[in-house]
């Protein structure tokens, strides 16, 4: 779940705030008075949503990836160890 913080709040609480961050993983939504608002996240998980949305960008390749993880999810797959 995604807390919030004012645009203010946040400026005089900078480093706590990044730090809470990158520590619970979650979200922080920096509101703004003129509604512009911004979301802070951790670099990994700003990756990780970029590398999702590349994979599901291409029909075909989102096609492949549900088709798998219904598969999956029906107890179909062959667990490995890598």
């Amino acid at each position: 779940m995604s807390s919030a913080i004012a645009f203010t709040q946040f400026r005089k609480h900078l480093s706590e705030s990044v730090e809470e961050v990158c520590d619970t993983g979650e979200p922080l939504i920096v509101t703004r008075a003129d509604g512009r608002n911004v979301v802070i996240v951790p670099a990994a998980e700003w990756a990780s949503v970029q590398e999702t949305l590349h994979l599901r960008s291409s029909a075909k390749n989102a096609a492949l990836l549900d088709a798998a993880i219904v598969e999956l999810e029906s107890g179909g797959g062959v667990e490995r160890s890598i």
